[in-house]
């Protein structure tokens, strides 16, 4: 049993740590953003136009994606099931 809890404990935490590097994933999508918007306006001969717009466009879209994805992982976190003797002896262990 005890072997179950720490293993439930570990994918929590993994669980836990993957939602909050969801950030990261809004900022590679805002620079892949910026990126193809240079090398449109490269192609079109202009300066500024396609970059402003992709880039704008990109900070709703990686929001929702951070989003989604935080809830997704928070919502395959599992809560422990301790009772208050359980809890005592954890802490009694530490």
């Amino acid at each position: 049993m005890s072997e179950q809890r720490h293993s439930s404990r570990t994918k929590n935490l993994t669980f836990a740590g993957l939602s909050a590097l969801t950030g990261c994933v809004s900022l590679v999508i805002v620079v892949i953003a910026l990126l193809v918007g240079l090398y449109i306006d490269s192609r079109l001969g202009q300066r500024g136009p396609a970059t402003i717009c992709l880039v704008t466009l990109s900070v709703p879209i990686s929001l929702f994606v951070m989003v989604k994805i935080a809830l997704t992982l928070i919502g395959q976190i599992q809560p422990a099931n301790f009772n208050e003797n359980e809890a005592q002896s954890q802490s009694k262990e530490d």
